[in-house]
């Protein structure tokens, strides 16, 4: 049924039966990354299913393992900046011990004998009193950039890991999940490290065994919405990555012992005067 009026004309039939728009479907758009992250810190179920259902689960994925590393390295760069304006300059203490070896005689006579030993020293003055910064909890550009770098990588290989230890465990049980599906669901499941936001303030520090704790709920109930298994299986299917990388570690550490051993030249006469001792 069409309906004119003027130079207007408007198909009725068409508008009823035009599909519903998916991001607006219900009423609801979907949610975005953060909204998705904080439902999950609350340990709620329907992030994991909107990434499951997705399009592209592990493209999406992706965006949020990238999100919660951005968020997690700008709080480590203000604390970092925060640090650097509050924390005692420790630069004049520094330079003027450094002016006090060098008036000592025996520094004159060490650049005597050898007078590469005036660089060698400033270098070795200068990593100790770096060293000394980081024990004691003084904001350093080293330490923070390689904080940055291993939470960085740290997080998408722990991400990318798990998840394919943990789809091909889940598939053994007899799983139909893609593995784009479960490494969506798991991207969630490291929503617990922006409990390191707290970094933003100099000194504050999350306790890692109440990240690791709340990272095995949510892994939990990720592989749960995923591949749709009972409690039990669930469970062992979590567990199961951590159980197989204990073991190649186990396996690597025993068999460089081994190899170790064969080498060393004492281990072999022990080895050869048993043989010759043996009846």
């Amino acid at each position: 049924m069409s309906i004119e009026s003027g130079d207007i004309a408007i198909n009725a039939d068409a508008i009823v039966a035009a599909p519903p728009d998916p991001a607006h479907e219900d009423g609801r758009a979907q949610p975005g990354v953060l909204a998705l992250l904080g439902r999950t810190l609350l340990l709620g179920n329907e992030p994991y299913a909107v990434v499951r259902d997705a399009a592209s689960p592990g493209q999406r994925g992706f965006v949020i393992i990238l999100t919660i590393v951005g968020l997690v390295t700008l709080a480590q760069l203000i604390g970092y900046w925060l640090g650097a304006l509050t924390a005692p300059d420790l630069s004049s203490l520094q330079h003027l011990l450094y002016n006090a070896l060098i008036d000592l005689p025996w520094y004159a006579q060490q650049v005597q004998q050898d007078p590469a030993f005036a660089v060698q020293f400033a270098q070795g003055h200068t990593v100790a009193w770096e060293a000394l910064r980081v024990l004691l909890g003084y904001p350093t550009v080293t330490a923070t950039v390689s904080a940055i770098v291993a939470t960085a990588l740290a997080t998408v290989i722990n991400w990318l890991l798990f998840a394919v230890l943990a789809h091909w465990v889940a598939r053994w049980y007899g799983s139909q999940a893609r593995l784009g599906q479960t490494l969506g669901v798991l991207s969630l499941a490291s929503a617990p490290l922006l409990l390191r936001l707290v970094e933003i303030v100099p000194g504050a520090v999350a306790p890692l065994s109440l990240i690791f704790l709340l990272m095995l709920a949510t892994k939990f109930l990720a592989l749960k919405s995923a591949h749709g298994l009972g409690a039990a299986p669930t469970l062992v299917v979590t567990l199961a990555p951590y159980a197989l990388v204990a073991l190649l570690v186990v396996l690597i550490l025993l068999n460089g012992g081994a190899y170790s051993l064969q080498q060393n030249p004492y281990v072999n006469q022990v080895l050869q005067v048993q043989q010759f001792l043996a009846p």
